[in-house]
């Protein structure tokens, strides 16, 4: 019988029901998605967060206030990752609103491009969750990264964003040396350059802005040069990949700094959170994980140090460090502790090191070569104390060649970065010109010079520093400059007017014991360490009461009896960046280091000359006419300081090296209790010229020296020595010399046409040189090898000033930039010339002479008249410029 349509309708209507029904259970009651989707790690995490809501309770509002907010559960479980794991600084320093934009920002993304979905929930977390990616002071860079950056990329696959990411930030950042303190992505970009560690911070940032996960890494030191460099890594549909920040190539695993390192004996990154992934674990604990990447770029062998104690017995919980020659010091590449075999194993590079354990006041050492042997027994013992002397040839691992790019990605490539120059140099054009700040200075009544100088240094945040200028009352005019002189160039391109004036108007005028030099250096400047500048004197002079603040100023010491009494000391601020002064106070703990600049903020609020001593790390505060030290990290308040003794230090100069400088080719280190810890002299005026003489605290001390060679290899010497109780000493230093004349390597024409940049007009080679000896350099001027050569050679001035030969500074073909003038490199010798290789005829001498494709520049070669080239360098080399000038010898 045919259904009527009643029935039909009915039908109808419950199936319709029916269809509602089910896309109201399968979507409107979804259960919400984890962002921690393992139950186990979620458990983990959680169990952490309860604990960071516990140690934080001191600022409980300002960071854990968001979490009342009506969010999701990927968001809650996400925010609660960020919580568990980041670093004290962050826990004092940033709000809780910023990890929230942050979390939203980095799901949004990961939503918005293809490839977000198919990123594992490991990788996303740990590598593009994160907001911090050293120890830079975070800001909102992810939300701005993002959003300029997602419609430009948006159509691209993975690799290829990569790739186009890093031309955005070429067109933002180039490299230029700055001071160790980092500074934020947002204030790179907006200063325009910065060292290796902030550009590759900056790349790493905006990779992470549009979900591609990103790690800084990091050669702690070279062993075959005195440097150091961070890179980036990218993860790219399952692979890690290297690259250049802010150095765009055609392709990933590429950079100038592919050669060196195959030499390197480390390579390592900080994890963010609890990680497992596959790599070694240089360290992990609840929070962090270093890891070791060096099997990525070298060939590498398992080192094993065994210790045991006088008895024979293995000695667990030693400290071992695996120490390369760098910045004549012998700096740890990594850290271990042994386990209870005595044992402790690293995966390292193909070289030369030093082994140095200790543990209770123990200690030994002993020089390691990598591959040749796998295991080294050691025995902890008292040191010895008495006079010795020892020499070491140290040979860093052998580098490995790379194959060259395609000629025509490599020429397309570079026109790309000419372009891109351009639009970076549009926007430095936007900086304030001189007319503009004299006009500025003169209308307000300051001096032009002086204005003009902190407004050019300044760069892109000039705006904010004429602002503080503009406020300033005619009565303020002397104190206001005197304080922008001293603060570092890197406070006035990052550091807003407000916070300035805050220190500014906040800090007593100078009481009449203290001299000029003093309050300005000691009392009103705001810069005490390596900490960004913040706004703490207010909080600190309304904290303490006057019987307090009283108390201090007749006894310093007591602020440390407060600091120790008030704020725990906790060591759980792993990326080392400083708490601010008053958020420490707020948050109750900190660590040493911001203990110490706690102690110095605190002083110099009260009107205190303060400081941390740059040689020892020491806290001292002056008073009676002289320096005090104060000891936060014993129990005692007050640690008398020892009675000073006196270091004379003798210097023979030879011919090859008339002025040596510390850091450069010789340290001095002093035994703290458990290893030597070397002295930071750098600044020293007394260590300029010898004989030098400099007061020291008796104690036991080494004195390395070393001999940097053509190869990478050094010629070092350790001297031990004592320096007794109010006592003088004298030591000799001495270098172990490479007495060798260099017989000459190859031949090269000193002919082809050349672009005279001087004369604007093009030369032959052999006009220029004639029958002199000479030292060329073809150099690319816009890259970090070149730039730290040039930096060298300029250095070098006085020691070329005798030299009768020829200094040729030649621009390769193709890598001449706009801004490149005539007085660029305004501190060569005057024996020089600047030239450009405009027709690539000394590329293809050199390619002729050496017999192989020139790869890497710098090149610098050393000839003799004719063209007899005695010494050649390729690639990335710091030290160049030194062992250019020990060849000046063999160029007489």
């Amino acid at each position: 019988m045919p259904e009527s349509k009643a029935g039909r309708n009915k039908k109808y209507y419950l199936l319709g029901a029916i269809i509602v029904f089910s896309f109201i259970f399968n979507f409107g009651c979804q259960r919400p998605e984890h962002f921690l989707q393992d139950p186990g790690y979620r458990h983990q995490v959680h169990r952490q967060y309860r604990e960071r809501l516990h140690l934080a309770q001191g600022r409980s509002q300002e960071l854990f206030s968001v979490m009342k907010q009506r969010l999701t559960l990927e968001e809650r479980e996400a925010l609660e990752f960020l919580y568990a794991f980041m670093p004290l600084s962050d826990l004092a320093n940033l709000d809780g609103e910023y990890f929230l934009e942050e979390v939203r920002t980095a799901l949004k993304a990961r939503n918005f491009f293809r490839w977000g979905k198919k990123i594992p929930e490991e990788i996303f977390r740990h590598f593009v969750l994160p907001y911090r990616v050293n120890n830079e002071n975070p800001d909102p860079a992810r939300q701005v990264f993002f959003n300029e950056l997602k419609e430009r990329i948006k159509g691209l696959d993975m690799y290829q964003a990569a790739l186009e990411v890093n031309h955005w930030c070429h067109e933002k950042v180039t490299y230029r040396p700055t001071d160790e303190r980092t500074s934020s992505p947002l204030f790179t970009v907006k200063t325009a350059f910065g060292r290796c560690g902030e550009e590759s911070t900056f790349t790493v940032a905006a990779l992470r802005a549009v979900s591609l996960p990103a790690r800084q890494v990091y050669t702690p030191r070279w062993a075959h040069t005195d440097d150091n460099h961070a890179w980036v890594e990218v993860w790219v549909d399952g692979k890690w990949y290297y690259l250049g920040a802010c150095e765009p190539e055609p392709e990933l695993d590429r950079g100038w700094f592919s050669a060196p390192a195959t030499r390197a004996m480390m390579v390592h990154t900080t994890v963010f959170g609890k990680y497992d992934g596959p790599e070694e674990a240089l360290v992990k604990t609840d929070l962090f994980t270093k890891i070791n990447l060096l099997p990525s770029y070298a060939p590498t062998s398992a080192l094993t140090v065994e210790i045991r104690d006088p008895q024979g017995n293995p000695v667990a919980g030693a400290s071992v460090d695996f120490c390369v020659y760098n910045y004549a010091e012998f700096y740890p590449i990594a850290s271990k502790a042994t386990d209870e075999q005595g044992r402790a194993t690293l995966s390292t590079g193909l070289g030369d090191l030093t082994v140095q354990v200790y543990k209770d006041g123990l200690w030994t050492w002993s020089k390691v070569t990598v591959g040749k042997t796998e295991t080294v027994s050691l025995t902890l013992t008292e040191p010895a104390f008495s006079q010795q002397e020892f020499d070491l040839d140290l040979i860093p691992p052998l580098g490995r060649a790379i194959k060259p790019l395609n000629p025509e990605k490599a020429e397309e490539n570079a026109s790309r970065l000419k372009h891109e120059d351009g639009l970076r140099q549009s926007y430095e054009a936007t900086f304030i010109n001189q007319d503009i700040a004299r006009i500025f200075a003169r209308e307000k009544g300051l001096p032009e010079e002086e204005v003009w100088k902190f407004l050019e240094t300044s760069c892109g945040n000039w705006m904010e520093i004429m602002d503080y200028l503009s406020s300033l009352r005619p009565e303020e005019y002397r104190k206001g400059l005197s304080l922008l002189t001293v603060v570092t160039e890197k406070d006035l391109r990052d550091t807003p007017a407000q916070i300035l004036l805050h220190h500014l108007r906040e800090t007593p005028d100078r009481v009449q014991e203290i001299n000029e030099e003093l309050y300005l250096n000691y009392v009103l400047s705001p810069r005490i360490g390596r900490e960004l500048l913040s706004p703490w004197r207010s909080f600190i002079k309304n904290r303490f009461n006057e019987a307090e603040k009283n108390q201090f100023l007749d006894h310093p010491e007591k602020i440390a009896a407060w600091i120790k009494t008030n704020i725990i000391l906790d060591d759980s601020n792993y990326y080392k960046v400083p708490l601010w002064p008053h958020r420490a106070i707020q948050l109750g703990r900190a660590d040493l280091y911001s203990l110490k600049v706690l102690f110095v903020a605190i002083a110099r609020t009260l009107g205190i000359p303060a400081r941390i001593d740059q040689v020892t790390g020491r806290v001292t505060y002056f008073k009676d006419g002289e320096w005090h030290s104060v000891f936060l990290e014993t129990d005692s308040t007050l640690t008398p300081a020892p009675k000073k003794s006196t270091l004379k230090i003798s210097y023979q100069p030879s011919t090859s090296l008339p002025k040596p400088s510390y850091y450069h080719h010789f340290t001095l280190a002093r035994f703290n209790g458990n290893h030597y810890q070397t002295l930071d002299y750098e600044n020293e005026p007394a260590l300029k010229s010898f004989p030098a003489e400099i007061t020291i605290d008796p104690g036991h001390y080494l004195l390395i020296s070393g001999n940097r060679q053509p190869d990478g290899s050094v010629l070092c010497r350790l001297k031990f020595f004592e320096v007794p109780v109010s006592s003088s000493k004298e030591i000799e230093l001495t270098f172990r010399p490479r007495l060798i004349e260099p017989e000459p390597l190859v031949q090269f024409l000193t002919s082809g046409t050349v672009y005279d940049l001087k004369r604007n007009a093009s030369v032959d080679l052999s006009t220029i040189i004639k029958n002199q000896n000479f030292i060329l350099l073809l150099i690319e001027p816009d890259k970090e090898p070149s730039k730290h050569l040039m930096d060298e050679i300029q250095g070098l001035r006085e020691q070329f000033s005798d030299w009768r030969g020829l200094l040729v500074v030649a621009i390769a073909r193709d890598k001449i930039t706009a801004d490149l003038k005539p007085n660029t490199y305004n501190m060569l010798p005057l024996s020089s010339k600047l030239l450009y290789d405009a027709e690539g005829h000394l590329l293809r001498s050199l390619t002729k002479a050496i017999k192989k494709e020139v790869v890497d520049l710098p090149v610098a070669i050393a000839c003799r008249a004719g063209g007899r080239v005695i010494f050649y360098s390729e690639g990335y080399r710091i030290g160049t410029g030194d062992l250019l000038a020990k060849n000046l010898l063999w160029l007489k």
